[in-house]
């Protein structure tokens, strides 16, 4: 695995954005969505609704996230592998799921409540990155994280 690519997914850690769904909402998805919804101290929870309080706090971020979480790295070029790595809790950096422009690149996060996963696009850069969760129980939890930046 490249230097520049690990420096790319550290970094990418650090800045991560927010529910812009485009997908309509079909009669299928929307029983998936209610199917999807948790219980989260007394309230009933949507997917949107846990992504946005993953975004929000630090401490409920890190007690939703799988250790030691899956990372897949796409090889930077066509002689570079493709990578997987490991994230211990110890070197998890809070990841915020919010449109922003961050060194004059935007990106933007899409939130898929049937599929219970984001993606993080930087728009004209080829930036993709797809962070997937699923049910543990009563509760989401962030399982993996793909990069298929090029």
């Amino acid at each position: 695995m490249s230097k520049n690519k690990v420096i790319q997914f550290i970094t990418l850690l650090f800045f991560v954005s927010c529910m812009n769904s485009t997908k309509e909402k079909t009669a299928e998805n929307v029983t998936t969505e209610k199917q999807n919804n948790i219980e989260l101290g007394k309230k009933n929870c949507n997917f949107s609704e846990f992504v946005r309080m993953f975004t929000e706090d630090s401490v409920f971020q890190k007690e939703h996230v799988k250790f030691p979480l899956e990372v897949f790295l796409l090889g930077a070029d066509y002689e570079d592998e493709d990578s997987v790595l490991f994230v211990k809790e110890t070197e998890w950096r809070f990841v915020n799921f919010k449109d922003s422009i961050i060194d004059g690149i935007k990106y933007i996060y899409q939130v898929d409540a049937v599929n219970c996963t984001v993606t993080k696009l930087g728009y004209d850069t080829g930036i993709n990155i797809d962070y997937y969760f699923c049910k543990s129980g009563k509760q989401w939890q962030l399982i993996k994280i793909e990069d298929w930046s090029n």
